[in-house]
């Protein structure tokens, strides 16, 4: 079952995932539950515990003897208290997932958990390096920041994030900066080159985050054009590209000469600038538009032939490739904004505002496909026969700066 919290309980797990980002259940106590202390182990939970390592809920015999128990800390307002859960399967056919709390009649008593109260249950990793199962009750006695900090600490991405803090607020507070490359034209890639120089980042092609593998920095001077959020080349396998480029590294190439156009800056070459969107909307003239297929769990490029009127696949990605590589570039994320100017010949920029969103959602990022939000960007030419000889500019995906929120949740405006 999916527990949906009210306004104000959504409100604390904004708070608790400012510092710790960890996935996490939702269990909301009925009054059987209380009574029985026999809580339902729901899929959720189950996921979150065997992918810590800690339950395996298939291997366990039934009965409550052959449970599993952990000691757990129970984070409230203004204390921190270990407390016993034990992981069982009922001794009934159904074989029913539960688990209990210790003394869980005495903290009703107390007032510490009500009927219709939200449970918040998450694991961190201790400096130790053991997972810690912790609970937070989201709509009584709801513990501090402080208290958050005092008993859990932070995870590795916001700690990063307090550590860049001070050279972000330095940054933010002197005003035009010159662009890292010097004099010259500003080009588009400029503004976060320089950022990335003023942060101490090498300037790279990495595949993952651009900061330490944890956080992505993007920044641009233009709010009306698209976010890149990442690059990655579809598959071709079983398509008429493969069939005519049987090397895997030239088919990119073999794409844009197959389906490209006749090249006006680039005399005897085939060009191919456009962006696929999904059938409603496919932002081009080319008939190419993306579909997303739920169930061969692919996203495929789909071109019509202008003359017959038949679609085939063109190219395509796995959902596996397309999640693996979102939450590698995206497990958080700088939104910067900046002015851009130039005097005597040297470009300059100011960054004034910042924002921070973390790990996005692979479901909505499918949605925003179908819908036409997302889109692809192909950018690139080649020789029309012969030997490859050209130019790839690094097709990527890309999102509407007002659908950030749909694809990473809340978006907190940093205040420096």
């Amino acid at each position: 079952m999916i527990f949906t919290p009210y306004s104000d309980e959504a409100n604390v797990i904004n708070m608790i995932r400012r510092f710790r980002n960890e996935d996490y259940a939702l269990i909301r106590l009925t009054h059987t539950m209380i009574d029985k202390n026999n809580l339902d182990a729901n899929g959720i939970l189950r996921d979150l515990l065997f992918d810590w390592e800690l339950v395996d809920y298939d291997q366990l015999e039934n009965g409550g003897s052959h449970g599993i128990s952990y000691d757990a800390l129970f984070i409230q307002d203004g204390k921190t208290e270990s407390v016993k859960l034990k992981f069982y399967k009922v001794a009934n056919d159904r074989s029913d997932r539960r688990f209990s709390i210790e003394t869980i009649k005495q903290r009703m008593e107390k007032g510490e958990i009500n009927e219709g109260d939200l449970l918040y249950i998450s694991v961190y990793r201790q400096s130790t390096g053991y997972p810690l199962i912790y609970l937070i009750n989201l709509t009584h006695n709801i513990p501090s920041e402080n208290d958050l900090l005092n008993a859990i600490g932070v995870d590795a991405i916001t700690n990063l994030f307090y550590k860049i803090r001070p050279r972000l607020q330095k940054i933010v507070n002197s005003g035009f900066i010159d662009n890292s490359k010097g004099p010259g034209h500003i080009d588009p890639k400029d503004v976060g080159d320089t950022l990335e120089f003023l942060l101490g980042i090498t300037t790279n092609n990495r595949t993952d985050a651009d900061c330490q593998g944890l956080i992505e920095i993007k920044s641009k001077g233009s709010s009306g054009t698209l976010d890149t959020l990442f690059t990655l080349r579809p598959r071709f396998e079983g398509t008429r590209v493969a069939d005519y480029e049987p090397k895997d590294r030239y088919r990119v190439s073999a794409f844009t000469r197959l389906y490209g156009y006749d090249s006006d800056a680039h005399s005897g070459y085939n060009s191919l600038y456009i962006t696929i969107g999904s059938i409603e909307a496919p932002h081009n003239n080319q008939g190419f538009y993306l579909n997303v297929n739920d169930e061969a769990k692919r996203v495929n490029i789909i071109w019509t032939d202008p003359k017959t009127g038949n679609r085939e696949v063109a190219a395509y990605w796995s959902f596996n490739d397309l999640r693996q590589q979102l939450y590698l570039k995206h497990p958080s994320t700088l939104w910067v904004k900046a002015e851009s100017r130039e005097i005597n010949g040297m470009g300059q920029f100011k960054y004034d505002e910042i924002e921070f969103s973390r790990e996005p959602q692979f479901t909505t990022f499918l949605s925003l496909i179908k819908e036409g939000i997302i889109t692809y960007d192909w950018r690139g030419y080649t020789t029309k026969t012969g030997p490859y000889s050209g130019k790839n500019h690094g097709n990527a995906w890309r999102i509407k700066p007002t659908a950030r929120t749909y694809l990473f949740g809340e978006i907190e405006r940093v205040k420096l």
